[in-house]
Protein backbone atom coordinates (compact mmCIF):
# COMPACT_ATOMS: atom_id res chain seq x y z
CA UNK A 1 0.00 0.00 0.00
CA UNK A 2 1.55 3.23 -0.86
CA UNK A 3 1.91 6.13 1.72
CA UNK A 4 -1.03 8.56 2.12
CA UNK A 5 -1.46 11.59 3.72
CA UNK A 6 -4.84 11.96 4.90
CA UNK A 7 -6.72 13.86 8.10
CA UNK A 8 -6.49 12.69 11.45
CA UNK A 9 -8.11 10.47 12.92
CA UNK A 10 -8.81 9.77 16.86
CA UNK A 11 -7.25 6.44 16.95
CA UNK A 12 -4.39 7.91 15.39
CA UNK A 13 -3.42 10.70 18.88
CA UNK A 14 -2.01 8.04 21.09
CA UNK A 15 0.53 6.67 18.07
CA UNK A 16 1.33 10.60 17.33
CA UNK A 17 1.58 11.17 21.02
CA UNK A 18 4.61 8.01 21.02
CA UNK A 19 5.99 9.85 17.78
CA UNK A 20 6.50 13.14 19.43
CA UNK A 21 7.75 11.12 22.55
CA UNK A 22 10.22 9.79 20.45
CA UNK A 23 11.72 12.56 18.46
CA UNK A 24 12.09 14.18 21.72
CA UNK A 25 14.52 11.85 23.33
CA UNK A 26 16.84 13.25 21.16
CA UNK A 27 16.11 16.80 22.42
CA UNK A 28 16.47 16.86 26.35
CA UNK A 29 15.98 20.75 26.26
CA UNK A 30 12.50 20.33 25.31
CA UNK A 31 11.26 19.41 28.16
CA UNK A 32 8.09 20.88 27.50
CA UNK A 33 7.20 19.93 24.37
CA UNK A 34 5.21 17.01 25.20
CA UNK A 35 2.50 19.06 26.91
CA UNK A 36 2.61 21.80 24.08
CA UNK A 37 2.11 18.56 21.66
CA UNK A 38 -0.76 17.95 23.59
CA UNK A 39 -2.56 21.05 23.35
CA UNK A 40 -1.44 21.54 19.41
CA UNK A 41 -3.81 18.75 18.79
CA UNK A 42 -6.52 19.28 21.25
CA UNK A 43 -6.87 23.09 19.70
CA UNK A 44 -6.50 21.69 15.72
CA UNK A 45 -8.94 19.06 16.54
CA UNK A 46 -11.88 21.79 18.06
CA UNK A 47 -10.74 24.46 15.70
CA UNK A 48 -9.28 23.22 12.25
CA UNK A 49 -9.20 19.48 12.55
CA UNK A 50 -8.58 19.59 7.95
CA UNK A 51 -4.90 20.73 8.88
CA UNK A 52 -4.12 18.26 11.24
CA UNK A 53 -2.07 15.26 8.25
CA UNK A 54 -0.77 12.47 9.21
CA UNK A 55 1.45 10.15 6.58
CA UNK A 56 0.14 6.93 6.76
CA UNK A 57 1.46 3.67 5.47
CA UNK A 58 -0.48 0.86 5.54
CA UNK A 59 -2.63 1.66 8.17
CA UNK A 60 0.00 3.27 10.25
CA UNK A 61 0.54 6.60 11.03
CA UNK A 62 4.03 7.20 10.82
CA UNK A 63 4.07 11.43 10.55
CA UNK A 64 2.43 14.37 11.62
CA UNK A 65 1.77 18.13 10.43
CA UNK A 66 0.11 20.68 12.54
CA UNK A 67 -1.07 23.59 9.72
CA UNK A 68 -3.21 26.59 10.91
CA UNK A 69 -4.59 29.87 9.50
CA UNK A 70 -3.30 32.73 11.66
CA UNK A 71 -5.05 35.78 10.13
CA UNK A 72 -3.37 38.91 8.71
CA UNK A 73 0.62 38.77 9.21
CA UNK A 74 1.64 41.86 11.95
CA UNK A 75 3.90 43.25 9.69
CA UNK A 76 2.30 42.96 6.40
CA UNK A 77 -0.96 42.20 6.52
CA UNK A 78 -0.90 39.10 4.02
CA UNK A 79 -2.69 36.23 5.19
CA UNK A 80 -0.16 34.41 7.42
CA UNK A 81 -0.58 30.47 7.34
CA UNK A 82 2.07 28.73 9.95
CA UNK A 83 3.18 25.27 10.04
CA UNK A 84 3.28 24.70 14.04
CA UNK A 85 4.95 20.82 13.84
CA UNK A 86 5.70 18.51 11.35
CA UNK A 87 7.68 15.00 12.68
CA UNK A 88 8.22 11.85 11.11
CA UNK A 89 8.60 8.52 12.79
CA UNK A 90 12.70 8.09 13.32
CA UNK A 91 12.62 5.02 11.31
CA UNK A 92 10.72 6.68 8.72
CA UNK A 93 13.01 9.25 8.06
CA UNK A 94 14.85 9.81 5.11
CA UNK A 95 12.82 8.56 2.66
CA UNK A 96 10.32 11.76 1.71
CA UNK A 97 8.01 11.82 3.80
CA UNK A 98 8.75 15.23 5.71
CA UNK A 99 8.32 16.71 2.19
CA UNK A 100 5.68 15.13 1.49
CA UNK A 101 3.64 16.12 4.56
CA UNK A 102 5.23 19.64 4.19
CA UNK A 103 4.05 19.67 0.97
CA UNK A 104 0.43 18.56 1.80
CA UNK A 105 0.78 21.04 4.82
CA UNK A 106 1.47 24.53 2.34
CA UNK A 107 -1.34 23.01 -0.35
CA UNK A 108 -4.04 23.04 2.45
CA UNK A 109 -3.00 26.35 3.55
CA UNK A 110 -2.95 27.75 0.07
CA UNK A 111 -5.88 26.05 -0.68
CA UNK A 112 -7.18 28.34 2.93
CA UNK A 113 -5.73 31.85 1.12
CA UNK A 114 -2.94 31.77 2.56
CA UNK A 115 -0.59 34.26 1.11
CA UNK A 116 2.89 33.94 3.25
CA UNK A 117 3.37 30.29 5.64
CA UNK A 118 6.07 30.63 8.52
CA UNK A 119 7.64 27.78 10.29
CA UNK A 120 9.04 28.56 13.92
CA UNK A 121 12.16 25.84 14.22
CA UNK A 122 14.34 25.09 18.25
CA UNK A 123 17.58 26.42 17.72
CA UNK A 124 18.53 22.43 18.66
CA UNK A 125 16.30 21.72 14.90
CA UNK A 126 19.78 20.96 13.47
CA UNK A 127 19.02 18.87 10.09
CA UNK A 128 15.54 19.25 10.41
CA UNK A 129 15.53 22.98 9.39
CA UNK A 130 17.20 21.48 6.09
CA UNK A 131 13.93 20.45 4.74
CA UNK A 132 12.33 24.04 5.30
CA UNK A 133 14.92 25.49 3.41
CA UNK A 134 15.09 23.07 0.73
CA UNK A 135 10.75 24.10 0.29
CA UNK A 136 12.46 27.14 -0.04
CA UNK A 137 11.36 28.65 3.26
CA UNK A 138 14.20 31.72 4.14
CA UNK A 139 15.20 32.58 7.68
CA UNK A 140 12.82 35.97 7.75
CA UNK A 141 12.97 37.09 11.51
CA UNK A 142 15.12 36.47 14.84
CA UNK A 143 13.48 35.42 18.38
CA UNK A 144 16.08 35.83 20.84
CA UNK A 145 14.93 34.69 24.86
CA UNK A 146 16.89 35.05 28.13
CA UNK A 147 16.12 32.69 31.17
Amino acid sequence: MPLVVRRVKVSDLPVLETLELETTKRFPARTRWIETFRTMLETSLSEEPEGLLVADYDGRAIGVAVARVMGPHPLTGQTLGRVLTLSVAPGWKAQGIGERLLKEAEAYLKSRGCQVIAMSLPSDAGAEGELFKQAGFKVSAWELEKS
